[in-house]
């Protein structure tokens, strides 16, 4: 699935997304300095992917975006993303091999366009998780 965050499109694995909302503001809790997303008499925790990556977005909080809710190994929380884009097969590519190394990402793809994406890692992203 693409995603977008400020100019920015990002690819999530299909096999890690639960669903898509956007959510209410009444559905969104502050619990212990973290957001949490109130879903289906479920609290899962809230992760700002513009914060992750640290660009600049367009939707600032969960209310005027999409919350992306995915699930890892061991986890299950909300990616707050400024738009979805669409849904694609994708071929991965390493940065490791040509790049380095990125925190949270598992490789990248180049786009119909011919633009670059990123591939999200979601058990790292899942790391920023606080139990």
């Amino acid at each position: 699935m693409s995603v977008s965050v400020g100019n920015q499109i990002y690819i999530l694995p299909l096999v890690h997304i639960i669903e898509s909302i956007q959510p209410q503001t009444e559905q969104l809790k502050f619990l212990a300095k973290e957001r949490l997303l109130r879903v289906r008499e479920e609290y899962l925790p809230l992760l700002n992917l513009y914060q992750l990556m640290e660009i600049e977005p367009q939707a600032k909080t969960p209310e005027a975006g999409i919350v992306v809710l995915l699930e890892s190994n061991n986890k299950r929380f909300g990616l707050c993303v400024d738009a979805l884009v669409g849904q694609q097969q994708v071929v991965i590519k390493s940065l490791e091999k040509h790049y380095r190394r990125i925190p949270g990402v598992s490789g990248a793809t180049i786009m119909g366009d011919g633009s670059v994406a990123l591939i999200l890692d979601v058990e790292s992203l899942a790391l920023h998780i606080k139990n």
